[in-house]
């Protein structure tokens, strides 16, 4: 399926970089099986089967094909069209033929169909709610029409469809083929067994962990329209062999496009308990079953009409951090880091007047993977669960089809989340404008809270976009979330991807690491010596001018007695709050509102807000219970609160 797809496809986003996903679903609506795809749009393609099925019920007959991109009912973003085609035997249902592809514009206000700053869905393009666009073996013409009607570059969209069509016949003659050589049954029992198998595996990783509660409190950006972070609150809960995951306190619904459907929400949970406590065995329904949800309704998890979801991979991948942080407590010998924290999405768009007709670039130049306790990320490679998506679309593809030029792609310079063992390192891309007129939008999260790491690693550089014009660098007003920036022909984008945490303290990192990350050009030697506290001068290393330069940073440190704060303390965002003394305040340099970061040299840190008060003589932390938990600490303990850098924002 995969293969017939990316020779098929009209659009780069699926021949170039495979942005679509290819399963097989049960009767029953179940993941059966996928490839090397994108898991965020496999698990939601499964549970938009059950509403569509739950839609039509009886209904469904041989040579029907049903589409669905409605995030509320088991979409993600209207871009991401699932086909859906029954294999029937007889007169029953065996499997569901699923084929989901982003398409690069499904219409709405802005060329791409979404940016960092739409207010409601219908600014987001076309949503389909379960329909049949095929009927008894007959294309439903006038919903064809309809729809790719109101799409830009309509015969691209067109023939994307019709390679989703010709990807679903091949799997029928496939499974056809498996029924004739081994009989329905047989392959309807197997099925079932390895789903069964699957389950059975992963309820022993669960139950091999010990009963109890965890929790985690993470931080996005902000909606795009306004600058206030939205939380993310998780509450893991293991009993036996299942886990349930409580995200009560969770932002509410926003007014911007950062909020998802349920579907999304549960993927992310589930690509990181599957990573980290089965990821040997297949994955598919069986592996879901043992864990269980509480989102509540109303939520940024839980979309609700007509909210738009621009940013639901955003949120997906914030979910998936914050899962993280979970695991970081649980499995201390087995840290890992935030991730990119978004999908990086960016268009350039305009008319084309080479070609005569307008032109669409969407690009997500990749980022530098995070570090584990046992190795460093790597340099520009897609997220771990994006299957085979490349590092970045080919500079020839993108110039005999836009009016833009590819001038670089390099790793980003001193981009990396420092550590014990570092992150990779983003990929920053430069695109000189060569039409008369364009216009950029940006989705993107990161932008302005840096990414975390685990065990004493520093945070990580955050996303940047911005347009470089008769030399001059112009940063669009809200980092991240930009709807249509006007472009000028010779305007250079430059994009400059973060990068995943660090795993552990920077001045434990081995000097010769350091010095081969110099002479690799990818650290300079200001960050070598103000980070890593490793003085290198012409390529060597000055051992002892090192050991004075780590002793004297670690001396740096500000260090507060952990005292109970009674009852955790939040602000009316749900966002921590950090009560200090003007003389503790003064100590780590911070005002009334500023971000800090609890660190713990064992788990994830914990962040918080600022408020200062007392009389002044105060040096202690108050901390409650969750805090402390999460820190892994105890009342009369230590604790390294630091002020988080965050990047400056216009609204």
């Amino acid at each position: 399926m995969r293969a017939t797809l990316v020779r098929t496809a009209y659009a780069p986003i699926l021949y170039e970089t495979r942005d679509f996903s290819c399963g097989l679903m049960t009767s029953q609506g179940e993941l059966a099986a996928m490839s090397e795809d994108f898991s965020g749009h496999v698990f939601a393609m499964a549970l938009g089967l059950n509403a569509a099925r739950a839609k039509f019920g009886d209904d469904i007959h041989p040579g029907d094909v049903l589409a669905v991109n409605d995030p509320y009912t088991g979409g993600t973003h209207l871009n991401d069209i699932a086909f859906y085609t029954p294999f029937f035997v007889d007169d029953k249902v065996l499997l569901y033929i699923g084929v989901r592809a982003h398409h690069q514009d499904v219409g709405g206000a802005t060329p791409g169909s979404f940016s960092g700053q739409d207010t409601e869905i219908y600014q987001e393009g076309v949503r389909i709610v379960p329909v049949k666009i095929i009927e008894g073996g007959q294309l439903n013409q006038a919903l064809w029409d309809v729809l790719f009607a109101n799409m830009r570059l309509p015969e691209e969209r067109e023939g994307d469809a019709l390679a989703m069509l010709d990807t679903a016949h091949v799997a029928e003659a496939s499974v056809a083929e498996l029924c004739d050589k081994y009989g329905p049954d047989t392959v309807d029992s197997c099925i079932n067994t390895m789903m069964d198998r699957a389950e059975q595996s992963m309820r022993q990783c669960i139950s091999r962990l010990p009963d109890g509660e965890h929790y985690y409190e993470h931080y996005m950006d902000n909606s795009g329209l306004a600058p206030e972070p939205l939380p993310i609150k998780i509450k893991m809960t293991i009993e036996g062999d299942t886990m349930t995951f409580d995200l009560t306190g969770t932002e509410p619904q926003v007014y911007g496009p950062m909020n998802c459907g349920i579907p999304v929400t549960q993927g992310g949970v589930f690509v990181i308990v599957k990573s980290w406590l089965d990821p040997r065995t297949p994955v598919n329904g069986g592996t879901f079953r043992p864990l269980k949800f509480v989102i509540p309704e109303g939520s940024c998890l839980s979309a609700q009409l007509p909210a738009a979801v621009g940013g639901c991979w955003e949120i997906y991948r914030q979910l998936q951090s914050a899962v993280v942080g979970l695991f970081s407590q649980l499995l201390p010998d087995e840290l890992g880091a935030e991730n990119i924290g978004t999908g990086q999405h960016h268009y350039i768009s305009g008319h084309d007047q080479f070609r005569a007709k307008p032109y669409i670039l969407y690009t997500y130049p990749s980022a530098g993977t995070p570090a584990t306790s046992d190795f460093d990320g790597a340099t520009g490679i897609p997220n771990y669960d994006c299957g085979d998506m490349p590092s970045a679309q080919p500079a020839e593809s993108v110039e005999q089809r836009q009016p833009l030029l590819i001038e670089s792609l390099q790793a980003r310079v001193d981009g990396e989340g420092p550590g014990y063992r570092r992150s990779g390192f983003g990929v920053a891309l430069r695109i000189r404008v060569l039409a008369e007129t364009s216009q950029l939008s940006v989705m993107v999260d990161r932008s302005v809270i840096p990414p975390w790491g685990p065990g004493g690693a520093d945070p990580g550089s955050v996303n940047s976009a911005t347009v470089i014009r008769a030399g001059a660098q112009i940063q669009p007003p809200t980092p991240g979330k930009v709807k249509a920036f006007p472009l000028e022909q010779g305007d250079v984008v430059l994009i400059q991807p973060t990068a995943g945490g660090g795993v552990g303290d920077p001045l434990e990192r081995e000097v010769e690491r350091v010095r081969k990350d110099v002479f690799d050009g990818y650290v300079t030697t200001g960050r070598a010596r103000d980070v890593y506290g490793v003085v290198i001068e012409d390529g060597v290393v000055d051992v002892e001018e090192t050991q004075a330069l780590r002793h004297e940073l670690r001396k740096r440190r500000q260090y507060f007695d952990v005292t109970d704060g009674g009852s955790d303390d939040y602000d009316e965002r749900g966002c921590r709050i950090c009560r200090l003394s003007p003389r503790a305040a003064g100590r780590i340099g911070v005002g009334d509102g500023d971000m800090v970061e609890y660190v713990s040299s064992t788990t994830a840190p914990l962040r918080a807000w600022t408020k200062i008060e007392g009389d002044g003589s105060q040096n202690g932390a108050p901390i409650g219970p969750i805090g402390r938990g999460i820190l892994k600490v105890e009342s009369g303990d230590v604790i390294w609160i630091r002020k988080l850098e965050t990047k400056a924002m216009a609204f």
